[in-house]
C-alpha cells in the first residue's frame, strides 16, 4: 500500500516548459504494508502505520450501496508506528472495487500556534517569490499560506522546527512551468509532535535530501538541498505548514523568529535569517 501522494502547486513563471518530459516512475514520500484479504463474507483489513506521526486511513467502495454500509469505517486512524485490524461483513462479494487512501495527521487533535524558524540557513538572505494567496498556485486549502523563496539550486534548506521525517520523496531529477508537473517534485515532510504541525519543503534538488524517513532532526538542522523539480522552471523553496483537518491536510499561517509574521511577506520583499 502506497501512502497518499502529496501535491504541491507552486511556480513563480507562466512560460510553458521546454524540457524533459514528465517522469515514468512515481514516487511516493513513505509505503506502508497493509494487506487486504476476503474470507467467506468478510473483507479483512490490515492497516499499517510506519511512521512516527497519527496516519488515516479512508476506506471506500465503487459500490453505493454497500458504501453507505460502511460509513463508520470510511475513515480510521491509526497512531504512530501502530497497526489495525478492520474487519467489515460483507452482504455480497459483488462488491467491485474497496479504495483504500491514506493521509497523515489525526484531525481529533488539536493543533497550537508556535513560532519558526525561516526554513534556510544562517545568515542568508532570500526574496519572496510567492507570498500568501499568490494567484499563481496558492490560492486552494493546501496552499493558501505557504511561501516561494527564492532559493537557488544547491542552497541549503532547513528544519522549520524540531519534529520528525516523515515523508521523502528524492529521485525526480526535472521539473517545468506546466501544471502537469505538479506531481513530481521531491520534497520533505516534517511533523512536529509538540505543535501538531507538520511542515513541508519542496522542489528539492535530485538526490537533495539531507535526511531519511523516521530521523529526528531540530529546528536549524540542514535538511536538504534546494532544486526546481516539480511544478516550476524556476528554483526556488515552497514552504507550507499544514494541520489536520476531517477531509485531509490544510495550510495555516505561520510566524517566523524575529518577529517575521508571514501574512504580513508581499512578493519581493526580502528576508534575512540572522
Amino acid at each position: 500500500m502506497r501512502l497518499f501522494k502529496f501535491f504541491s502547486y507552486t511556480t513563480a513563471s507562466v512560460l510553458l516548459s521546454a524540457c524533459a518530459s514528465l517522469p515514468k516512475q512515481e514516487y511516493f514520500q513513505a509505503q506502508t504494508a497493509t494487506t487486504v484479504n476476503v474470507v467467506n463474507d468478510t473483507i479483512h483489513f490490515k492497516l499499517n502505520n510506519p511512521l512516527k506521526s497519527p496516519m488515516r486511513y479512508f476506506i471506500t467502495s465503487t459500490d453505493s450501496a454497500f458504501n453507505a454500509k460502511i460509513k463508520r469505517y470510511h475513515q480510521v486512524v491509526l497512531q504512530p508506528e501502530t497497526d489495525s485490524l478492520v474487519h467489515i461483513p460483507a452482504d455480497s462479494l459483488l462488491v467491485k472495487t474497496i479504495v483504500l487512501n491514506t493521509m497523515l495527521g489525526d484531525p481529533r487533535k488539536e493543533a497550537r500556534q508556535t513560532t519558526l524558524e525561516l526554513p534556510f540557513a544562517k545568515g542568508s538572505a532570500y526574496s519572496v517569490i510567492q507570498a500568501y494567496d499568490g494567484s499563481y498556485s496558492h490560492n486552494e486549502k493546501y496552499s493558501k499560506f505557504a511561501m516561494d523563496f527564492s532559493l537557488k539550486v544547491g542552497d541549503t534548506v532547513c528544519a522549520a522546527d524540531d519534529g520528525v521525517v516523515v515523508g521523502v520523496i528524492k529521485d525526480y531529477k526535472h521539473g517545468g512551468a506546466n501544471k502537469k508537473w505538479a506531481g513530481y517534485a521531491n520534497y520533505i515532510t516534517l511533523y512536529h509532535p509538540h505543535s501538531g504541525l507538520y511542515t513541508q519543503y519542496v522542489h528539492l534538488k535530485y538526490n537533495g535530501a539531507l535526511v531519511n524517513l523516521g530521523d529526528a532532526v531540530t529546528r536549524g538542522q540542514p535538511i536538504g538541498l534546494s532544486g526546481k523539480t516539480g511544478w516550476t522552471d524556476v528554483a526556488h523553496l515552497h514552504f507550507n505548514a499544514l494541520i489536520a483537518v476531517p477531509r485531509g491536510l490544510v495550510s495555516v499561517p505561520v510566524k517566523f523568529t524575529g518577529g517575521i509574521e508571514g501574512a504580513a511577506l508581499k512578493e519581493g520583499d526580502v528576508v534575512k535569517k540572522e
